[in-house]
C-alpha cells in the first residue's frame, strides 16, 4: 500500500511534529500548576479562568450539559468550583485546553475528533466507576477521571495532524487484526501512548497522569499503580464500545489488571452497560465543546 512506500517520509513528518508540539493556552498551564499546590485558593483559580473568556464560556457550557446532570444552572466559575471541586474543574479546563490546542478547521477532522472525545468520555466515566468501587480517595478518583479522558491524547494528535495516513494505520490494524500500537511503531516509529507521554511532559501534566497516558495500552511487567490499572481497564471497555476506524484492533484486558480488578462476570457486564449509558450523555456535551 502507498503508506508503506511513504513510511520514511511520514516518520520524518511525525518526528518534526513532535519537536514543534502545540502549546496549551496560558491559563490552562496556570490552572494545572496552581492546583498541584496545596495552598492555592478557589479565588485564585477563579481569577485565572475569568481572564480567558473563551475557556470560561466553554467550561460553563460543559458543566451545564446533561452529562453532569446538575440540578440547577451554573452561571459563574465560583459556583462551578464550589459544586464540582477545584480538581474536577482543573480536569475540565485541561480537556478544553487540549481541544483548543489540537483544533482543526476541517469539518471531516472535527467529526473524527467528536468520535474520539465520545470514546474518551466513556473511558473517563468507566475509570471513575472503577476507582470508586475500589474505595480510592476523592482526589484519586478525580485524577483517574482525567486519566481516562486524556489517556489517548497522542491519538488525538495523530488524528488532527496526520488524519489521512493515520486512518490508514487504523485500517491496517483492523485488517491484520494487529494491535494498534504495533502498527503505529512499525509505520510511524512511535506509538500514540509514547507520543501522548511526550505531550504530557511538554504541557507539565502531573507525573501520575503522564504514567496513565504512557501505560494505558500495556501494563509494565512489574505491575502498575492503581491509577494506571483503572485507566487501562477503562480503555479496554471504551474501545469495545467504539469502532475499528477510531481504535483499530484493541488489546484485551491485561491479566494483571483483571486480577487487580477482581470483578465477577456480572460486575464486568454492569460496568460496560453503565459506561455505554454515559456515552449517550457525552454525545450531547460534545456539541458544546
Amino acid at each position: 500500500m502507498a503508506l508503506r512506500a511513504e513510511n520514511l517520509l511520514l516518520r520524518r513528518y511525525v518526528e518534526k511534529a513532535m519537536v514543534d508540539l502545540p502549546a496549551l493556552p496560558t491559563v490552562v498551564m496556570q490552572v494545572v500548576q496552581a492546583t498541584e499546590s496545596d495552598i492555592s485558593t478557589t479565588s485564585e483559580i477563579e481569577g485565572m479562568l475569568v481572564a480567558d473568556a473563551a475557556i470560561t464560556t466553554k467550561l460553563l457550557k460543559v458543566v451545564n450539559s446533561a452529562y453532569f446532570g446538575l440540578p440547577r444552572q451554573i452561571v459563574n466559575v465560583n459556583q462551578t468550583i464550589a459544586i464540582l471541586g477545584m480538581h474536577q474543574v482543573r480536569n475540565l479546563v485541561m480537556s478544553i485546553g487540549v481541544l483548543n490546542a489540537l483544533s482543526s478547521p476541517s469539518p471531516r477532522i472535527v467529526e473524527v475528533q467528536k468520535a474520539f472525545w465520545q470514546q474518551s468520555f466513556a473511558a473517563a466515566t468507566c475509570a471513575e466507576s472503577i476507582a470508586k468501587s475500589k474505595g480510592m480517595s476523592k482526589k484519586d478518583v478525580e485524577l483517574v477521571f482525567i486519566g481516562g479522558l486524556l489517556h489517548d491524547v497522542g491519538r488525538l494528535f495523530l488524528f488532527t495532524l496526520f488524519n489521512l495516513p493515520y486512518q490508514e494505520v487504523l485500517k491496517e490494524s483492523a485488517l491484520r487484526n494487529e494491535p494498534l500500537e504495533s502498527v503505529e511503531e512499525r509505520i510511524l516509529g512511535v506509538t500514540h501512548a509514547q507520543l501522548g507521554g511526550i505531550l504530557g511532559e511538554k504541557w507539565n501534566f502531573p507525573e501520575e497522569l503522564i504514567l496513565m497516558i504512557q501505560n494505558h495500552d500495556k501494563i509494565p511487567v512489574g505491575g502498575a499503580t492503581d491509577h494506571v490499572y483503572c485507566t487501562h481497564i477503562a480503555d479496554v471497555v471504551a474501545n469495545q464500545l467504539s469502532t475499528p476506524d477510531i481504535v483499530g484492533t484493541a488489546n484485551d484486558i491485561d491479566p494483571k489488571a483483571k486480577l487487580w480488578l477482581g470483578y465477577s462476570d456480572e460486575q464486568w457486564q454492569e460496568l460496560k452497560a453503565k459506561t455505554a449509558d454515559q456515552v449517550e450523555l457525552a454525545k450531547e456535551m460534545l456539541g458544546v465543546m
